[in-house]
């Protein structure tokens, strides 16, 4: 059983390291002139093109039924495509720094999901844990780059939202990771495509530089994350899979050091290590006992004495 959970775990942390390369591919393909829902359309085409050819020579075995097939399509045409759509729309008003902290409240939309809905009980070190994670979040926020547009706000919390709805209907559904991972990435495609028509920026890449960032945010941060996270919830809580994801932010910065040749600032540095620290207490959360009610005991002690 531990072992599930590590593994678990593990597949969750490396989900949230490759989606932190979103950002760095995402954004240098749209330097080739694309706009953010016609990038995206090309991301979960070539998404869909990738995981469909490693499920040909599975295809007579796949024992899936049409029903759960169909419901991973939906919440790929809804629930990812919309938080991906609403995140980089975010990222136009208030800067990507911010969208990013924002985005990633949705462990705690989770699990207000979860304990209104679902009735599940949430253990208290997850809260103390995302109190962490979000401080170390803020630090890392350039604040010259950020802009409290209220518009802008709305949207990186619609994005948290649907992300988080993603996150608890995969978990409810018992699909093959690979049949899903294509269901999720073929609804968020025509879901895209349908934008990129509608606001009539629909483009095909010129340049051999936009194909291969294509290529990458497919792979890279699509394809691999996403069939992470499916294996992930099948041996851990969706709370902890949320949390443990939240890694994703530690890369981008480190990435955006290493290749953009970005300045890595203290306050960064400080909250790369809050967040850091977090996840970890989520990964041993097992481990970590709050003694129920310390002050009310202390506070009698005192009053009798």
């Amino acid at each position: 059983m531990k072992s599930k959970e590590q593994r678990g775990s593990l597949y969750a942390i490396l989900s949230g390291l490759l989606y932190g390369s979103v950002g760095y591919f995402g954004l240098s393909a749209m330097n080739g002139n694309l706009s953010a829902s016609n990038m995206l359309f090309w991301r979960f085409l070539i998404s869909s093109i990738l995981i469909f050819i490693i499920l040909i020579p599975q295809l007579k075995s796949i024992t899936d039924s049409c029903k759960e097939m169909f419901i991973a399509f939906i919440n790929g045409a809804f629930y990812y495509s919309f938080s991906t759509l609403l995140y980089f729309f975010s990222s136009q008003y208030i800067g990507s720094g911010l969208s990013m902290v924002i985005f990633f409240t949705y462990p705690v939309i989770i699990m207000l999901l979860n304990y209104f809905f679902y009735g599940q009980a949430i253990p208290k070190v997850y809260y103390f844990a995302i109190v962490i994670i979000m401080a170390g979040m803020i630090l890392l926020i350039d604040l010259n780059d950020a802009g409290f547009d209220l518009f802008g706000i709305i949207l990186g919390l619609g994005a948290a939202f649907f992300y988080a709805c993603y996150i608890i209907s995969s978990k409810k559904n018992n699909i093959s990771p690979n049949v899903s991972t294509l269901m999720v990435c073929s609804g968020c495609m025509l879901t895209c495509f349908l934008v990129t028509i509608f606001s009539n920026t629909f483009v095909i890449p010129a340049t051999t530089v936009v194909w291969i960032n294509l290529l990458g945010i497919g792979v890279i941060s699509t394809i691999i994350p996403i069939l992470l996270m499916l294996h992930s919830l099948k041996y851990i809580t969706t709370e902890k899979a949320s949390i443990l994801s939240v890694l994703e932010p530690v890369f981008v910065v480190l990435l955006g050091a290493l290749l953009l040749g970005e300045h890595l600032e203290l306050r960064s540095g400080l909250g790369i290590i809050l967040i850091l620290a977090g996840a970890l207490i989520t990964l041993f959360s097992h481990k970590i006992v709050f003694p129920p009610n310390v002050f009310f005991k202390n506070k009698l002690t005192t009053d009798q004495g």
